[in-house]
């Protein structure tokens, strides 16, 4: 599958629904950029700040920062929490470094960077570990729809190359907000009862190469407070779709944000 992309170069004979350009594509890792139409639960009205060029040793960077733990929960006994580790090894960090860069260097704005891993375990089986990068509100987002899940059915390894965010059950991980990182609501969450949400872990661009964000009004990085109230509009506008807010109370919630400015 997709055998002929395993060059550090885009690939531009991807199947249906598989987006546009593909990055050292093969059977065992993907980087791809994915039209939001082709992504689960996209929000269609979504507009990210991409392309973004950073070098290739900010994105080893900002993939290096991402901890993860593993959480167990016995049918005996209390549950319990493994110990902090990065969630890419370091040929991951190496690939994702490369391809990341390549990707969002030709992303536009209504594109997401979907990604997918196999991993050998001792068990034999293969470790999934699939999501998508973006930028947005002037921070690198990582949604995480898989960690390390053991796949033994073809078909659902095949959905999962074919969609990143087709997130499986029985992954027992969760992600640990390093600094100038944290865990925010997804925005463009499928809301699928059935299946569950992936996890998103906000990184502060200029914090995966401790450089200071200017202080020029014009950059492209909002201030905190900007992205805090961007966040919350945001909450809001899912709220009142969602049916939770009435319309007046959408109006006033949101007016009594915009007058904290």
């Amino acid at each position: 599958m997709l055998a002929g992309c395993l060059a550090l170069v885009g690939c531009s004979t991807v199947g249906p629904g598989m987006g546009k350009t593909c990055f050292s594509c093969d059977e065992q890792r993907l980087v791809r950029l994915v039209p939001l139409a082709h992504i689960s639960g996209a929000d269609q009205g979504g507009r990210f700040r991409h392309p973004l060029d950073l070098t290739l040793a900010e994105w080893e960077a900002t993939a290096r920062s991402v901890m993860v733990r593993s959480v167990h929960s016995p049918l005996l006994g209390p549950s319990y929490q493994g110990a902090t580790e990065p969630l890419f090894l370091d040929e991951e960090v190496r690939y994702l470094g490369a391809s990341l860069q390549q990707a969002f260097q030709q992303a536009t704005a209504q594109e997401q960077v979907v990604f997918a891993l196999a991993r050998p375990s001792e068990a034999g089986l293969d470790q999934l570990t699939s999501g998508a990068w973006f930028v947005e509100a002037g921070r690198i987002h990582l949604r995480l729809a898989n960690c390390r899940v053991a796949v033994t059915i073809p078909s659902i390894r095949r959905q999962i190359w074919k969609d990143p965010l087709f997130a499986q059950t029985g992954t027992f991980y969760e992600m640990v907000p390093g600094e100038r990182q944290a865990l925010v609501t997804p925005s463009r969450a499928g809301g699928n009862p059935f299946r569950p949400e992936p996890v998103e872990l906000a990184i502060d661009y200029h914090g995966t190469t401790g450089e200071e964000a200017p202080a020029s009004s014009g950059s492209a990085f909002p201030s905190a407070p900007v992205r805090l109230l961007e966040e919350q509009l945001g909450l809001l506008k899912r709220l009142r779709e969602q049916g939770v807010l009435t319309e007046e109370e959408y109006r006033s919630k949101k007016q009594q944000l915009l007058d904290r400015l």
